[in-house]
């Protein structure tokens, strides 16, 4: 996974960087088909805001969160993009699993009750 880091309106620390990559590599268990990741950090106002843009099966998913602090910004934007992640997931496992049943089908004639 190609993991790209953004500091606005500050220098983020290597132990930052760290964290933050540390945290998107653990989406991996959620996909493993996640090809690349923006992560955005903002400390511009009083409230740090967080956004990463996360490209999985060439879908891009994005997760914006604002809190007081960056670990709080940061846990948040990790489960919307868990979240995220799942669902995609489902999207995809429903919609081979759906498929596969219409191949599969075997069609048996019920019988008719007369009356």
């Amino acid at each position: 996974m190609n993991i790209q880091i953004t500091a606005r309106h500050r220098r983020a620390s290597q132990s930052l960087k760290d964290t933050i990559t540390e945290d998107l590599l653990r989406l991996e268990k959620f996909s493993e088909k996640i090809t690349s990741c923006h992560a955005i950090i903002d400390n511009e106002s009083e409230l740090k805001t967080m956004e990463v843009n996360l490209t999985a099966r060439g879908v891009v998913l994005t997760a914006k969160a604002k809190a007081e602090n960056l670990p709080k910004a940061e846990a948040l934007v990790i489960d919307k993009l868990e979240r995220q992640l799942k669902k995609l997931n489902e999207k995809v496992k429903n919609h081979k699993v759906s498929k596969e049943k219409i191949e599969n089908a075997e069609f048996v004639e019920s019988p008719i009750d007369e009356v």
